[in-house]
């Protein structure tokens, strides 16, 4: 993630390989999920033209800050599973000389997304009171499945979720 911390002062907690280890392996399994939803939430920016891998590793750097930095090394491989799950279609074209694989989301990788952003945003929420953070999601815009989390548009005329299958007739618009 911060690929340009290289070394820790001396007597940091960190230097300890018990707890860089335990950080490690604690920050490896939070961002194998989160680097998944952030390469989704990208690609889905990009709905006719689609996105090549290169230009989706700038984006995500620049988005996040420099804070979300996924490899190449890592990326690449989320990109064939989610091909491979049929979450997202690739086309190769040529850019400026160079042949490249686009990605786009299938309809199937739009509506999971939409759910992962849906439970993600939710977990987020409800463990704020833990962590003295806070984060305060758009109600107005969405209705969250209280059943599965889905992210469903307001204006939506919906009467299931596409996830669950909840009736959601009548839920607070």
């Amino acid at each position: 993630m911060f690929r340009n911390i290289k070394t820790y002062r001396e007597g940091a907690l960190i230097e300890d390989e018990q707890i860089k280890s335990y950080v490690e392996s604690f920050e490896s399994e939070l961002l194998r999920g989160i680097s998944t939803l952030s390469a989704l939430s990208i690609i889905q920016r990009h709905p006719d033209e689609g996105i090549y891998g290169y230009q989706l590793l700038k984006e995500l750097e620049q988005e996040t800050g420099r804070t979300l930095i996924i490899e190449e090394g890592t990326l690449y491989p989320i990109l064939r599973k989610l091909e491979r799950d049929e979450l997202v279609v690739s086309e190769r074209k040529d850019s400026g000389g160079r042949p490249r694989k686009y990605y786009k989301l299938t309809t199937k990788g739009t509506e999971l997304y939409q759910h992962m952003v849906g439970f993600f945003s939710k977990l987020l929420e409800a463990i704020t009171p833990l962590m003295d953070i806070e984060i305060k999601l758009p109600e107005k815009k969405f209705i969250y499945c209280p059943n599965c989390t889905n992210k469903i548009p307001q204006e939506a005329e919906v009467r299931f979720c596409n996830i669950c299958g909840l009736n959601i007739e009548g839920l607070s618009k």
